[in-house]
Parts: structure tokens; sequence; C-alpha cells
């Protein structure tokens, strides 16, 4: 008889378990790792090449005369005086930038069409001279590749921003004099 109630007991008893496996959260071993979320990391391929050109010309003439007539005992002699003045000036600027890097940004949020904001920084250090680099903007998770690599060109309101501080960069201010005579407007 104990065996029977033994057995009425154990299948009246409901058991409840909790499954291991989260429906929700589950990604396959195999699945890729791409960044989609706040707080992931994707990498940014920066690869930028900028050219700028800008060129004027001007051109100004004046002149002025003044003409004076001597007499001597020879005859006429004209002596004469003229004032002049011209000027032309040209200008030309040409500028080239080339960056090629890759940086690794932080998904800091995610808009309500899925799209993501990025930002990442980075320094570097090279004979005493220090190279930084930083990007900012947004990019689709549709332009995230397989291996959660993003080129720089498919981000949208980017900020890329390289600077240079050290020896070299120094130099290539201006001097204190030149600084002062374009503050005059010189």
């Amino acid at each position: 008889m104990n065996k029977i109630l033994w057995a009425v007991l154990v299948l009246s008893v409901s058991v409840q378990a909790d499954s291991l496996y989260n429906e929700a959260g589950y990604k396959a071993l195999t699945a890729d790792k791409r960044a989609g979320q706040p707080g992931d990391t994707v990498t940014i391929l920066v690869m930028e090449n900028a050219q700028a050109k800008s060129s004027a010309g001007s051109s100004q003439d004046r002149d002025s005369g003044l003409e004076l007539k001597s007499r001597d005992n020879s005859g006429v002699n004209q002596l004469g005086l003229a004032i002049g003045a011209s000027s032309n000036g040209d200008a030309e600027i040409n500028r080239n930038g080339f960056v090629k890097a890759q940086i690794t940004a932080v998904v800091q949020r995610k808009d309500q069409t899925g799209n993501l904001e990025v930002v990442g920084e980075q320094s570097i250090t090279i004979d005493g001279e220090v190279q930084s680099i930083s990007v900012t903007g947004w990019i689709r998770p549709t332009d995230i590749s397989a291996n959660n690599v993003v080129p720089s060109f498919r981000l949208f309101n980017a900020r890329i921003k390289f600077t240079g501080e050290g020896q070299v960069s120094d130099s290539q201010k201006a001097g204190i004099f030149s600084r002062v005579l374009a503050w005059m407007g010189l």
C-alpha cells in the first residue's frame, strides 16, 4: 500500500523547472558578433583622402603724371616727373590630407530606427610626438560587416579629428611676429 500511495503522491505533484536556455538572449556559437547595443564595440576603418584648392588674383594700376618745362639758352629742355603705383597679387592654397587608421569605437546609443551612435578615440606616441584620432558618428547596422568592421565613409554625421602634438607640430605654427602681423590685419 505504501508503494501505491507513494506513486499517487509523485504523480499528483507538478514539477516545474526553469530552463537554462533563454530564447530572447540566445546567440548561436556560429553567429556573427556584430555590434548592436549600447556598450558593444565596433572597428572603424578610417581611410579618408581630402584635397582642397583655393586661388585668388588681383591687379591694380594707378598712374599720375607731372610734366615740367624749362628753357635755357640752347633751347627748350623738358624735364619730367612721373609718379605711378601698381600692385599685382596672386594667392593659391593647396591642402592635401590622407588618414589611414583602424580605431575601435563604442556604441553609445541606439535610435528608434536602429541606427547606432559610435564614439572612439586613440592616441599614439611616435618619437615623442603624440598623434590622436577621434571618431564620432552614426552607423546603420546593415553597414557593419560580418567581422564587425565599418569603413569610415559609411558613417553619417561623422566627425573625424586627427591632431598632433610635439616638436614637429609646434614647428608648423606661425611665429610670434607673423601672428602679430596677422592680428593687425597686415
